[in-house]
């Protein structure tokens, strides 16, 4: 890779796959977890609809891309006492759920 690349930001990828019987717990997550994520230097960047899966199966529902500062401040929010009390409610909000941590790089 080349030497010159420089990190510019980090993003948190989210995938989530919940049904409608999930949505009372999906909305009390996104409500509390909302205020946490920004305390951490997150920024939700965008959603996305997940169509296909090119290549592997098991495709989730949907996509979040969630902007930090750095990975550190990801790792300082799944690490936050607040945060870690919403645990259970995340789990009856998605059915299953992908984090992915990416580092955007500028040649």
């Amino acid at each position: 890779m080349n030497n010159t690349l420089k990190n510019t930001r980090t993003l948190l990828w989210v995938e989530v796959a919940s049904s409608p019987d999930r949505e009372t717990a999906k909305t009390e997550y996104l409500q509390k977890a909302g205020p946490i994520t920004a305390k951490h230097g997150g920024q939700p960047f965008n959603t996305f609809k997940v169509t296909d899966a090119l290549g592997h199966r098991n495709a989730l529902q949907l996509a979040v891309i969630i902007s930090f500062p750095n990975e550190q401040a990801i790792h300082n929010l799944f690490s936050d006492p607040e945060y870690e009390k919403l645990l259970p409610i995340r789990a009856k909000a998605f059915s299953e759920i992908r984090y992915t941590i990416l580092e955007e790089i500028e040649a």
